[in-house]
């Protein structure tokens, strides 16, 4: 059964999150557990300035259940990416999503995904095949290391506004088919599916035995229902292939954190029934 969470800026973080609420964690996830969300997702950079242990007992405590650790702040804030723009590896890249790994190994349950969105770098556009090289190399060190921690990885296809590699979900297919890990798969967003993909219904077809994650806002960055994409149809897709995962909100707080907290859970509510 298909649930809901909403990413929630955690309190490491200095820049504004796609978010409806940061910083002040235990409000915020009261918020967003009398408004009926199934749980959330953080964004993060440095999990080393977070207290887990006690993000966990919050989470407990609301009956929320943490759905991924989203880590595109790492490149957004301290422009810390998996490859560099010469389509080298950057060492202190890696180190910090180790440690991110570490950080859900540690506090979280066995299977937490952690997204690779802009966090992969910016690679080398004039050097296409080392570029994918070099992510491909990168991708599957972090599995490595993630996978006897029970710690999956989401690759995120993002439109070539924000990135300039893995733009579409069948870039993202193909690199999973290429790192070739059990604990590699890939995070599907609807903005930017919206914007990369012929066809996003056909794009969640073709990656149905990768799709482990899915973040949803409109086509205008806000709440799901206040623009024109068709999250019936989306909700039916995903029913279709048998995705029983979570779909979580990654959104602008627009008009104000509150009301697009309530309206966008009111909306995906229409297609996703509580299941308690």
């Amino acid at each position: 059964m298909i649930k809901i969470s909403s990413m929630v800026g955690t309190p490491d973080l200095k820049a504004p999150v796609l978010a409806p609420y940061s910083g002040d964690l235990p409000a915020a996830f009261d918020k967003l557990a009398k408004m009926g969300y199934d749980g959330v997702e953080f964004m993060t950079k440095d999990p080393s300035k977070l207290n887990g242990a006690a993000i966990r007992r919050w989470l407990e405590d609301h009956n929320l259940e943490l759905c991924q650790i989203c880590t595109g702040h790492v490149w957004g804030e301290d422009k810390l990416g998996l490859v560099n723009t010469d389509a080298t590896l950057n060492p202190e890249a890696m180190e910090r999503m180790k440690g991110i790994v570490d950080f859900a190994a540690a506090f979280f349950k066995p299977g937490v995904p952690v997204n690779i969105g802009r966090s992969r770098g910016r690679g080398d556009p004039e050097r296409p095949e080392k570029s994918l090289a070099a992510y491909e190399k990168a991708f599957r060190e972090l599995a490595d290391y993630a996978l006897p921690k029970q710690v999956r990885l989401t690759l995120e296809p993002i439109t070539a506004t924000l990135i300039k590699f893995v733009l579409t979900t069948q870039d993202g297919v193909e690199m999973c088919r290429r790192v070739d890990r059990p604990n590699f798969g890939l995070m599907l967003d609807v903005y930017h599916m919206n914007i990369e993909d012929v066809d996003i219904f056909q794009s969640f077809r073709d990656a149905k035995d990768y799709c482990w994650m899915v973040h949803v806002c409109d086509n205008n960055r806000k709440w799901p229902g206040s623009a024109h994409l068709d999250f019936a149809k989306i909700i039916a897709t995903l029913d279709e292939i048998g995705y029983d995962g979570f779909v979580s909100t990654e959104m602008l707080p627009w008009p104000d954190p509150d009301t697009s907290a309530r309206a966008a859970i009111e909306h995906l509510r229409r297609f996703i029934p509580r299941t308690v």
